[in-house]
Order: C-alpha cells, then structure tokens, then sequence
C-alpha cells in the first residue's frame, strides 16, 4: 500500500517537475517574441503539446469592434477567426470573464458549432479561459486582453489540475501579450513620426501645389494601407470644390462634377470642423449621390477630415476602404490624420501665400523693370529704323541682302527680349519633363546653332561623354544652353571658342558651357542670376541668366559658374541621371 502511495507520489511529482519545466520554457519563448501574430501561433503550439490536446486557439480581444480574433486557428483551414464577444464558448468567457470547463460542447447550448461544420472537425471537451491584462495601480477590474482555449484532451477530459496547470500559464501570456502590443504601438508610432517628418522635407521640393498635394496623398494612403484617398480644396466664394487630387478614383469623372460644399461629405465636415468616420460599409446617406458610380469605388469604409486654415475649412482630406481584410478606420488612424490635417492645412496655406507673394513681387519687379525695358527695347528697334533707311536709298543688291540679314537679326533679338519679359511677367513655369537621351540633346544643339556659331566667327565644339537619360524638357534644356550661349557670344572676340560639354558623374549628369571672352566682371558676380542684371551690353534684358538659373531649379538640378578675367568663364549644370 506504502509502495502503491509512493509510485503515486513519484509519478505526480515527475509530472510537475515536467509541468514547471515547459512553463519555464513557454516563459523563456513567450518573452522573445514581439510580434503579435508568431506570438500567437507560439501560444498555441506550446499550450496545445502542454496541455496534452488535440489543438488549442488563442483569441486577441478587439474592444473597438466588439469582436475575438485570432489569426491562425491550429491545423485548421480557416486561416482567420472572428467571433463577436458574447457568441459562443470564447465570445462568453470574454464577456463574463469566467473558466468554462465541458466534457461534451454538444451539450452546452452555449457552443456554436459552425467551425466545426466548415473544418469538419469534431469538439469534444473545452476548456476555456479568460486572459486579463496585469495588474495596474488604480485600476480596480483588469481587463480582458484575450481568450485561451483548449479542445479536446487527448487523454481523457479536461480536470482541475488542468485549470490550475494553464492558470498559472495566464500571467506569462498576459505580459507577452502586452509586450507585444507596446512593441506594435511603438512601431506604429515611429512609422507616423517618419511619415510627418517624410511629408516637411517634400514639402520644400515641391514645384507647385498640385504636387504639394500629389506627396501628402501618396505617403499618407501607403502609411494608412487604403484602397484609394483624395484631397479636394474648396472655395468659399464659389461654393464649390476647385481642386481634386486623387488616387484609385476617377478623378477626371469627379472634376466634371459640380457638387456643392454646403451638401453631403463637405457639408458636414465644414459645419462640425470634425473628422467623419463611417465603418458601416455602402449606403452612407452622406456620400453625394452617383459619388461611387462616378469615383468607381464602392464605399465600405470612409474617414474624411477637414482641413483648417484660420477659422476657414479650405479643404478635405478623404480615405476610402482599409486594404487589410477584417480591417476600418480605428481611433489610432483618427488621431494621425488630426495631427496630419493641421499640418497639411499649414502647408497648402504657407504655399498659397508664398505663391501670392510672388505674384506681388513679379508685379513690384515689372515695374521696376519698364524704364529698363524701354531702353533695351529701343536699341534694336533704332537699329531697324536706321537700316530702313538706308535700305530705301541703297540700290547695290549685294549691300541691300546685307542690310535685309542686319534687320533680321534685329527682329530676332526683339522677338528672343519680348518673349523673356512676358515668361518672367507671367511667371511661367510649365515644364513638360520626359525620359530624354543626353546625346540627343547635344547633338540637337550641335545642329541648330553650331553652323551659326561659326559662320558669326567663333569656333565651336560639341562633345558628349555621357550615354544615359535625364528627366528634362528638351524644349526648355535647349533654350538654357542658347541664353548661356548668346552671353558667352556676347563676351568674346572673333575667333573666340565656344563649348558644350556632357559628362557622366555616379548618379548625376553635368553640363560644361565655356566660353574664351573676358570673363564676368566682378561688380555683377555675386548677382548673376539676379533679374535685370547686366555687364553693360547693348540688346539685353538683364533676364537671360535669371530665366537659366529658373529653369535650371524646375527641372531640380543646379548651376554653378566658374570664371577667371581675361580667360572666359564655364557654366556647369547638373541633372539627375536616370
């Protein structure tokens, strides 16, 4: 009998010797892992081989939706589980926060057996058990984080000492499970911090607003993983939406559309100055009617935020559809896209004053610019007269074909001044870019301008060293290598040389324009590429490097000059290599 007591004793001892071994292990793995969803899959496979069942699955409690999930049931097909808390087993422990311990699930009328009908798997003995989070100062009732259960053992039916055996598993999960979502939180939060600091630096290279827009949508849709956004700026005055950006929507269809920002979305967006959230999938009564038809969208989840500036909403922020199955718009993705909504409502002001600024400025500047005008206009136009003149009275052809060529030119010189003054009146800045070889562009060049070069008496060379592509306007390259080319003209003697060079240098494209003149007078040097801006020669505007330097810093590339009096002077360009 002493013996048989003995046998007995040993055999429990050696199982709780086993026990306290794989909970230490389950403690050691539990505390490695910081991702929620291997996290999960760890819960179960150790719990599952610990507690001697067929399979286990472990439930994370998602507050915001009501709802028990877990991602990967074990050895089952349904790759995600869903219940809403109150249904079934785990939907009642969650709710109630009790241990459930059956024999047979299809006695308990509280056992939904639809997994078992889509897996084909048959429940026998649960037990089930509440997971709450760990103890907090000042928090009388912990809450519920998730829902251990165990199905089936595989020897017998589930007993106290099996209780008590995952009981004292609970805390390690609690902790791991915490863990891991402070570790997600953080996460998370970095990713918001890089994108807000991502969204100041572009805001700087931007060439218009429309950019400035086409930035804030595509970084906030990738961090926000949606299905399509946009960005509509209103107009008070017009009462109606005057600008759309978007991504996965028509917006060509939208812009035809005439929708009133005292209706729908807008309407309720601009009286609340509040973000909308709708989760609750399509028949949202406040979507503009035909919205979805035309966006080509259907509407399952929708978070639209104003965008402030002052008192005044002068724009809405708009997000169509989580990506991620199961997946809506949470208060996390609200407080980002309040904290991003200010900011973005600075910027589009900032940019809107900046633009206005320059207006005045281009205004102030024409002004001050006419008596400049005048005087450069009126050389060549004295120029024609004279040679008129001199064309009526003269009656030798080859003297006539000379004075016609003279007057020519002086009408090109005009039409080159004219068209400078109104590009920088206007403030023009379209640039057409497209992938474009750099040999192409040299020997476009070479073409149009080099057989003139040399029949006005310089020399010229044209040399490529580059085979690779940039992202220009050619167009507008060509008339930044002809206003350097007609100063370089301008600053050398007959029998002068002039150059344009390509060069490949790692991930850059740089452009030589050398010139054998006189070099760039030191009182003008610091101020160059300054507008009106001249060494004194007859049929300028004082525009021609100004507009350079403009169009040089549209296409983002930069200019630099090297000079040195009596020896000529090098303008060096550079463009980004495609």
């Amino acid at each position: 009998m002493l013996k048989k007591k003995i046998a007995e004793l040993e055999k429990a001892l050696d199982r709780k010797i086993t026990e306290m071994s794989a909970i230490q292990h389950i403690g050691k793995s539990l505390s490695s892992e910081l991702n929620t969803e291997r996290l999960l899959l760890l819960i179960m496979d150790e719990v599952t081989r610990l507690m001697h069942a067929e399979r286990s699955t472990f439930y994370i409690v998602d507050n915001e939706r009501g709802e028990l999930w877990s991602k990967i049931a074990q050895k089952a097909e349904i790759r995600e589980i869903r219940l809403k808390i109150g249904v079934g087993i785990a939907g009642h422990v969650a709710k109630t926060g009790e241990v459930i311990n059956i024999e047979d699930a299809y006695n308990d009328p509280r056992f939904d057996p639809t997994t078992d009908k889509k897996t084909g798997y048959r429940t026998r003995s649960i037990l089930c058990m509440p997971i709450f989070e760990p103890k907090q100062d000042g928090k009388n009732k912990p809450e519920i984080i998730g829902v251990l259960q165990i199905l089936n053992k595989i020897d017998g039916v589930f007993e106290a000492a099996d209780e008590e055996l995952l009981s004292s598993l609970a805390s390690q999960i609690a902790i791991a499970i915490i863990n891991a979502r402070l570790y997600t939180a953080l996460e998370k939060r970095v990713a918001e911090l890089n994108l807000m600091f991502d969204i100041e630096s572009e805001i700087h290279k931007a060439y218009d607003l429309n950019e400035l827009l086409e930035i804030f949508i595509d970084k906030i849709k990738e961090t926000l993983h949606v299905e399509a956004a946009q960005i509509s700026l209103l107009d008070e005055q017009q009462g109606k939406i005057v600008k759309r950006v978007a991504r996965n929507l028509n917006v060509d269809a939208l812009n035809k559309t005439d929708v009133s920002i005292d209706d729908g979305i807008p309407g309720e967006v601009r009286r609340s100055k509040e973000i909308y959230v709708n989760n609750n999938g399509p028949g949202d009564a406040l979507i503009e009617s035909g919205f979805e038809k035309t966006a080509g969208i259907t509407v399952r989840h929708h978070l639209a935020a104003p965008l402030v500036a002052g008192d005044q909403v002068i724009g809405i922020l708009e997000f169509f559809n989580k990506a991620e199955e199961n997946e809506f718009f949470r208060e996390d993705d609200v407080r980002l896209i309040r904290s991003l909504s200010s900011q973005i409502s600075r910027s589009i002001e900032a940019f809107r004053l900046r633009d206005e600024k320059m207006k005045a400025d281009r205004l102030a500047s024409i002004g001050n610019m006419m008596s400049t005008i005048v005087h450069d206009l009126r050389t060549p136009m004295n120029n024609i007269y004279g040679f008129v003149d001199l064309l009526k009275e003269e009656e030798d052809p080859e003297v006539r074909q000379e004075y016609g060529d003279i007057i020519i030119e002086q009408i090109k010189t005009l039409n080159n001044m004219t068209r400078d003054i109104l590009d920088f009146a206007k403030g023009k800045t379209t640039i057409l870019p497209v992938k474009y070889p750099v040999d192409k562009l040299i020997n476009n060049f070479s073409k149009v301008f080099g057989e003139d070069i040399r029949k006005r008496g310089y020399d010229f060379e044209a040399v490529c060293n580059a085979q690779a592509n940039i992202y220009v306007d050619p167009e507008k390259i060509t008339r930044v290598f002809m206003n350097i080319m007609k100063n370089a003209l301008e600053a050398m003697d007959k029998g002068g040389k002039f150059s344009i060079v390509a060069n490949q240098l790692n991930g850059d494209i740089e452009f030589l324009l050398s010139d054998t003149g006189s070099g760039i007078p030191p009182e003008i040097k610091d101020k160059l590429f300054e507008s009106f801006v001249t060494s004194g020669k007859e049929g300028g505007t004082g525009l021609g490097l100004a507009i350079v330097k403009k169009l040089v810093e549209e296409h983002k590339g930069r200019i630099e000059v090297d000079s040195q009096p009596g020896k000529g002077t090098t303008f060096k360009l550079y463009f980004k290599k495609l």
